[in-house]
C-alpha cells in the first residue's frame, strides 16, 4: 500500500471511529420502551396506536430504557398527543411534575455539547388551566440550570458544557404545574467536542510518514 493510500484509510477510519464513538445518550429518542408502564396504554377514544400515552412514574424507572424517572411521572406520547418524532416525553407526567436523568461517561475537563428537541403539548384535559412549557435542564457537577420554554413549534436547542467529572449525571425537570400536558422533549443527544490536538496529532503523524516514505524510496533509488 502506497503512502497516499494509507493515510487515507487511516483517515476514514478515524473519522468512522469519532462518529460511532461520541454519542453519550442511550435511548435519547425514547423509541425502546421496556414495558407499557404502570398506567395501560392509553387513547382517547379507540386505542389507535398513532395516538396514545403511557404514563410511566418513578415505580416503573426502569419503562424508558437508559432513563431514570424521578418526582412523580412523565408520559410517553406519540403522533396523535403532540409528539414530535415517533415517541416523545411529556414533561408533565400525569400527574406531574416529572423529570428523567441518565449518567453519562464523561471526562473531566472535556468540552461537550447537548441537544435537545423541544416542543410543547396542545391536549388538554377539559378543566386544564392554561399550561406551563416550562423544562429545567441541569448537568451534575456543575452550578445550577437553564431553563427553557415550549411552544407549540418544536424547538432544537444546543447547550455547551464542560464536564465536571468522569460521570455527569444529565436531568431534564418539568416546570411545576396542575394540569397535565407540558413540555416535550425528544432527540437528546450529548456529543463529544473534538479537540484541535487530535487533529494536528494526526496531522503530525501523517507528515512522519511521508518523510519516512521519502527517505524509504531515496534509499531504495
Amino acid at each position: 500500500m502506497n503512502f497516499s493510500k494509507l493515510a487515507l484509510a487511516m483517515a476514514l477510519s478515524m473519522a468512522g471511529v469519532a462518529s460511532y464513538a461520541t454519542e453519550l445518550v442511550k435511548n435519547g429518542n425514547f423509541e425502546t420502551l421496556s414495558s407499557a408502564g404502570t398506567d395501560s396504554l392509553s387513547a382517547a377514544g379507540a386505542k389507535s396506536p398513532s395516538a396514545y400515552f403511557i404514563t410511566v412514574d418513578a415505580a416503573d424507572s426502569t419503562t424508558i430504557t437508559g432513563w431514570t424517572v424521578g418526582s412523580k411521572s412523565v408520559d410517553v406520547i406519540n403522533t396523535g398527543y403532540g409528539a414530535i418524532s415517533g415517541n416523545s416525553i411529556d414533561m408533565l407526567g400525569t400527574p406531574g411534575p416529572g423529570s428523567l436523568s441518565q449518567s453519562l461517561t464523561t471526562v473531566a475537563g472535556g468540552s461537550y455539547v447537548l441537544s435537545f428537541d423541544l416542543s410543547s403539548n396542545p391536549v388538554l384535559k377539559s378543566g386544564d388551566p392554561a399550561p406551563v412549557y416550562a423544562l429545567n435542564v441541569s448537568l451534575g457537577g456543575l452550578s445550577g440550570s437553564t431553563a427553557y420554554t415550549g411552544t407549540s413549534t418544536f424547538q432544537h436547542i444546543e447547550q455547551s458544557f464542560v464536564a465536571a467529572s468522569n460521570v455527569t449525571l444529565l436531568t431534564f425537570t418539568s416546570g411545576t404545574y396542575g394540569g397535565y400536558s407540558g413540555a416535550v422533549l425528544d432527540n437528546v443527544s450529548v456529543t463529544a467536542v473534538s479537540e484541535p490536538e487530535s487533529f494536528a496529532m494526526l496531522l503530525s503523524g501523517l507528515g512522519l510518514m511521508g518523510v519516512m516514505a521519502r527517505r524509504r524510496r531515496n534509499k531504495n533509488g
